[in-house]
């Protein structure tokens, strides 16, 4: 009886060990990912502040240490992307923007591309003169299920690509609805588009 009461205590603290064990190892992953993710975003940050000075290799550099930390993020290929379309390659930048629209689909909670993801692939499909596909991109982000709080830059962005296209319609309606969003912005846009 002594024995049976001893091996219930000892299975108890032996379970009690091994659920603790379980939960720090659990806590320093959540740790490793987390600081994988802050890795990846600092890296991010970088990048974008170099892209924004035009220095080229030290872009590339960060967006690198970026997929090094975990290249099955798609922000950093969507950086990589636009980094791509920076410096005139244009092919690389339609594969890497596919891959980061890929990736941003598998990672979301309703199986769909994030928003910003598409409307930066819409911009560059713009640039490259393929405005039914831009549109599409356009519309996709506008009317994606996932929380999308820059609905202004998608609107500004078909109106300016409508602009380009000279398709009067599509770029009055897109400053109407972007007016009903922000106005001062929708005015200012309507300078630029004169």
């Amino acid at each position: 009886m002594a024995f049976a009461k001893f091996f219930r205590n000892l299975t108890a603290c032996m379970l009690a060990l091994w659920l603790t064990g379980c939960t720090s190892q659990s806590s320093e992953q959540e740790q490793v990912k987390f600081n994988r993710s802050e890795a990846v975003t600092a890296r991010i940050k970088l990048a974008i502040a170099y892209l924004e000075q035009n220095d080229f290799p030290k872009a590339k550099q960060n967006i690198d240490k970026a997929l090094e930390h975990d290249n099955q993020d798609y922000l950093p290929h969507s950086v990589l992307a636009y980094y791509y379309q920076q410096i005139g390659e244009n092919a690389k930048a339609q594969e890497t923007f596919k891959t980061a629209i890929s990736l941003s689909e598998k990672l979301s909670e309703t199986k769909q591309p994030r928003p910003d993801v598409l409307n930066n692939y819409g911009a560059f499909l713009c640039k490259q003169g393929e405005f039914d596909n831009a549109y599409q991109k356009f519309e996709q982000a506008l009317q994606s299920q996932e929380r999308y709080y820059n609905q202004a830059d998608t609107l500004e962005n078909i109106a300016l690509c409508a602009h380009q296209q000279h398709n009067q319609t599509k770029q009055n309606d897109a400053v109407a609805q972007l007016e009903k969003l922000e106005p001062k912005r929708a005015n200012n846009l309507k300078v630029l588009l004169k």
